[in-house]
Parts: C-alpha cells; structure tokens; sequence
C-alpha cells in the first residue's frame, strides 16, 4: 500500500503544472500565426494535431479530478463537454483573430474525437481509484 501512496503523492504533484503546461502548448499551437510557429513536418498532420491536443487535455484534466481532488464521483462526460466546448471556443478564437488561422468543423470533430477517446481511457482509471479511496 505504501507503493500506491506514493505513486498518488506523485501524481498530485505533477498533474497540476502538466495540465497548466498543456493547455499554455495547445493555445500557444492553435492560436498563434501560422508564420509564429516552427516548421514542421508535424504540423502537416493537423487533425491528428487536434486529436492527440484535446486527448491529452481531456485526460489530463481528467486525471486531475480524479486523482488530485480525489472526486472519484466526478461525472466523465462532463470532461468530454468541456473539451468540446474549449476546442469550439479555440476554433471561434481562431475564426475572429486577425492571422493566417482557419476556423473548421473538421478540426472541432477531431478535437470531439480526442475528448471522447481520453474518456475512454479515464474511465477504468476512475472505477480504479474508486476502489482506493
């Protein structure tokens, strides 16, 4: 048991700033100037851009409540609607900010998509801390 304890110490200690430093990436990614951000091969793959951002944010967000708050009642779709929601609202910042950025319904389908794949994952994390607490 002390293994776990330990792990959970380590854990609320790094998801805070991994969120933080997560969503400061994913806003500096999406919301900056095309001509601001390096030259990538990477950036080439746009949906797939989105996807992994916003499964990552979910799941991070996720982990969070779950772990750090210890909110093991915590309801999981509500984590999707919001990461729904912050990547419809990227994509009207987009659409309103002066620069080379493109709203699309194709990238808020990828972001959707990235929500409800961390879901996916962070539901047998949940029922798993449920049993620890």
């Amino acid at each position: 048991m002390k293994e776990v304890s330990t792990r959970i110490r380590f854990i609320r200690w790094a998801i805070p700033p991994v969120l933080v430093l997560w969503t400061l990436l994913m806003l500096m990614a999406t919301l900056l100037p095309g001509s601001a951000l390096p030259d990538a091969k990477l950036f080439s793959y746009d949906k797939v851009g989105h996807f992994a951002m916003f499964a990552g944010w979910t799941f991070f967000l996720g982990l969070y409540f779950i772990v750090y708050k210890e909110k093991t009642t915590i309801n999981l779709y509500m984590l999707v609607i919001a990461g729904v929601l912050f990547g419809a609202i990227i994509e009207g910042l987009q659409f309103l900010l002066p620069g080379n950025r493109t709203a699309s319904w194709g990238d808020i389908l990828a972001n959707t998509a990235g929500a409800v794949i961390a879901f996916l994952a962070l539901y047998p994390i949940k029922e798993y801390f449920k049993r620890l607490f």
